[in-house]
């Protein structure tokens, strides 16, 4: 019996693969020797030798429009069953959105509608056209993001913007505003407008529904809300505390400062009843309104 050196010495080796390989036992009548081990390897080795008619012929299939329906029909059903739908949703779904990207509300259809989901849990959240597909994926999800944009593009950028903080009950809040804008500064006071009791009517709409204030905080009205105040914060140039006020002025005036914002603690003509250290974080205090626009440079 022969030793497994010798029939290793006398198998054919692929040209592609370089494994050895025993050759298919052909009929009687010859025929030529056996030099690939399977088909993928012949097919491999015709590639190298003919790129060009093969890139070609991939081109031509490629470029012919019942072929890029074909894939794009693939690629959909491919992305469906991953996430656990069908097609039967899938339209369903656009028939829900009227057949309008749920973003820009441009026509899409079966052909242009895109898939988009969740990048941390997969869940399908709808169907987009590809721009805000596109767009939403570099933007990584990110709702602060998207807001902080949009007052990036209400911006005047030759015009220094002063975001006034201050109390939602404090009356002279426009007043000042209307002087500094006067003065030629782009002004961020719109908080205001929700009125004096916006923070009661929220907690008892909240507690209406029976949710904490760790809850409320986490609710869609808090977290634009938030999110709308943060971006022009953002976007500030310099931060004004108009004093009295409370608890959570203290807190944009923290954030604005920890951003690097140039901030004025503004006193508005008279000293506050009770003393307190902590505001000298301040870069400038002021009591009165020349001061103040002397300060921003007006």
């Amino acid at each position: 019996m022969p030793r497994a050196e010798a029939l290793i010495d006398v198998m054919p080796v692929c040209p592609v693969c370089s494994m050895a390989f025993t050759p298919t036992r052909r009929r009687q009548g010859g025929g030529r020797p056996q030099i690939y081990c399977s088909p993928r390897c012949r097919s491999l080795d015709w590639v190298r030798g003919n790129g060009g008619k093969r890139t070609a012929t991939v081109l031509r299939y490629d470029h012919k429009p019942e072929s890029k329906e074909r894939k794009a029909r693939r690629s959909r059903l491919y992305t469906l069953r991953k996430h656990g739908w069908d097609e039967a949703r899938f339209t369903r779904q656009l028939e829900r959105q009227s057949y309008a990207c749920a973003g820009c509300l441009q026509r899409i259809d079966e052909k242009t509608a895109r898939i988009d989901h969740d990048h941390e849990t997969g869940a399908v959240r709808g169907l987009l056209c590809d721009r805000c597909n596109w767009g939403l994926g570099h933007l990584r999800d990110s709702p602060a993001t998207m807001r902080r944009l949009m007052a990036y593009l209400d911006r005047d950028i030759d015009r220094t913007m002063v975001y006034v903080i201050g109390a939602l009950k404090n009356p002279r809040i426009p007043e000042i505003s209307i002087r500094l804008r006067g003065h030629g500064y782009d002004v961020m006071d719109e908080w205001f407008t929700p009125g004096p009791h916006a923070d009661e009517n929220w907690q008892a709409y909240e507690k209406q529904r029976g949710r904490t204030y760790a809850e409320a905080l986490r609710g869609r009205a808090a977290t634009n809300i938030f999110l709308f105040d943060r971006s022009y914060l953002d976007m500030s140039d310099v931060v004004v505390l108009v004093m009295p006020a409370g608890k959570s002025a203290m807190l944009e005036l923290g954030y604005a400062k920890g951003r690097g914002k140039k901030t004025v603690l503004f006193l508005d003509g008279a000293d506050p009843d009770r003393f307190d250290v902590m505001p000298g974080f301040a870069d400038v205090v002021c009591s009165t309104e020349p001061e103040l626009v002397e300060v921003l440079g007006g």
